[in-house]
């Protein structure tokens, strides 16, 4: 089987390429032939250490790279494909011509997950680079709900409906002193906002 790596490369460093290889090599264990977009830029001259593409390198290889889903049995979708315009792209296409799509490194066919698998393809992706190992990251959660409830001006009522909101905003502050994301600055300020719509202003 033939199978299309799809996954995020822009904005990442070195391009995510050496996730790319690593999945190559996987898969290429498991019997898999794989087209790999990573390899084709490299060879094609691009230095994934530069961390980009110029506009007309980028537009031959989004037309190879959906040439390359077309001519492929299926597609595998590296963690994080969400954030990338071409991966949702490339999964549009790979949908449309009815090709099997799965999920790296699981293998099991997308839209198929269990609870489970989810949960550790999550837990195991890059989310602990943004967050930090779960014992860091509550840590740093617990210190900033520590102060936050010891400095209420009522310490022993109970967790108010507004607490939740700015406990929320204490978790993504957590979150953003390990890696700085928008998502954190976005998701902050949607907390402070649905705060604002308990209060009744908006």
């Amino acid at each position: 089987m033939t199978v299309y790596l799809c996954g995020p490369m822009t904005g990442i460093e070195d391009l995510n390429h050496p996730a790319f290889f690593k999945a190559e090599t996987y898969l290429m264990a498991h019997l898999y032939d794989v087209i790999n977009p990573a390899r084709m830029d490299e060879e094609l001259g691009l230095d994934p250490h530069q961390g980009v593409m110029d506009p007309e390198f980028l537009k031959r290889a989004a037309q190879r790279d959906l040439e390359a889903v077309i001519a492929s049995d299926g597609i595998v979708l590296l963690p994080d494909w969400e954030k990338s315009k071409g991966a949702k792209a490339e999964l549009a296409v790979a949908q449309w011509l009815g090709k099997k799509v799965y999920l790296y490194p699981s293998m099991v066919e997308y839209g198929k997950e269990s609870i489970l698998d989810t949960a550790k393809r999550l837990t195991s992706s890059d989310r602990q680079k943004d967050y930090g190992h779960p014992k860091d990251n509550f840590k740093r959660i617990a210190d900033l709900w520590n102060a936050y409830l010891i400095n209420r001006k009522n310490p022993e009522t109970e967790i108010s409906i507004e607490d939740v909101a700015w406990m929320m905003v204490l978790l993504k502050i957590a979150r953003d002193l390990n890696k700085p994301t928008v998502d954190n600055l976005v998701d902050s300020v949607g907390y402070i906002r649905t705060l604002a719509m308990v209060r009744g202003i908006e």
